[in-house]
């Protein structure tokens, strides 16, 4: 199994012509990343796409997509009437606009939480359709707020869900907010622990299907409001030192398997 971690680059401003993104990005290569995920919504195809694909394939880097099927960042009110038939054809839109980075994969935030039953199966199965059967659940568990495995029914909705991730971002939640502050602290160890059980359970789901597999993981946290005010470390201190720690233990995990 090739287990590989991506750097998001949320809360980090690209920068006239990306030059922010191009110095920082070899610092990433020098703590372990191999590659970066990175929101396209506010990048300039034309210019900014050629750019970008240049900085990494310099650092031999990949790249991970990150969109929206609905209005941009999720900035502002929420626009009227966008329908699961909307949201499919920005899907393909997106898909489309990305292919010039040669995106390794893709991470999209997806559908409303407004819709009805029907229009959320018209959604669900339109994507389907797009994915080809390759949709995943690698961005729906960010707001636990409880722990998740404990109890029998949400075991086993997990069981049913574990099977079909591929792509794991690796931010805690607590029972409390949608991103730990400080994962290792002791307080949050029943969650940390909740976390590092589901993510274990995909690459052993994974390295059963196909010893020779590829999972990349994104420590993604991110910026206030998401981050708390007042945190003893940044978001982006938290996310490169869970990154460096949770390679140890997915490392360690998948040899656990194959000395077995």
């Amino acid at each position: 199994m090739r287990i590989d971690r991506f750097r998001t680059v949320w809360g980090i401003e690209p920068g006239t012509n990306l030059d922010n993104w191009a110095k920082w990005f070899p610092e990433l290569k020098e703590i372990g990343y191999n590659g970066v995920e990175v929101n396209i919504h506010g990048l300039e195809p034309n210019n900014d796409f050629p750019r970008l694909r240049k900085i990494c394939d310099d650092l031999n880097f990949d790249i991970s997509i990150l969109g929206h099927s609905s209005w941009v960042d999720y900035a502002g009110p929420r626009p009227v009437g966008l329908t699961a038939s909307d949201h499919l054809q920005n899907y393909r839109d997106v898909l489309q606009l990305a292919e010039p980075l040669r995106p390794v994969s893709f991470n999209f935030q997806s559908g409303q939480d407004a819709w009805d039953v029907e229009e959320s199966i018209k959604f669900y199965r339109g994507a389907l359709e797009i994915d080809k059967g390759l949709a995943d659940f690698s961005h729906w568990m960010v707001g636990l707020e409880r722990i998740i495995d404990i109890g029998e029914e949400d075991r086993a909705m997990m069981e049913a869900i574990v099977p079909h991730v591929y792509h794991i971002h690796s931010r805690i939640g607590t029972t409390q907010a949608s991103q730990c502050p400080e994962p290792m602290n002791p307080v949050f160890e029943q969650e940390r622990l909740c976390f590092e059980r589901l993510w274990t359970q995909v690459l052993q789901r994974r390295i059963e299907e196909d010893p020779n597999t590829r999972i990349i993981f994104v420590p993604e946290y991110g910026p206030f409001p998401y981050h708390p005010i007042g945190s003893a470390k940044t978001h982006g201190q938290v996310a490169d030192e869970e990154g460096k720690r949770l390679d140890v233990v997915f490392t360690q995990f998948v040899a656990s398997l194959t000395n077995i």
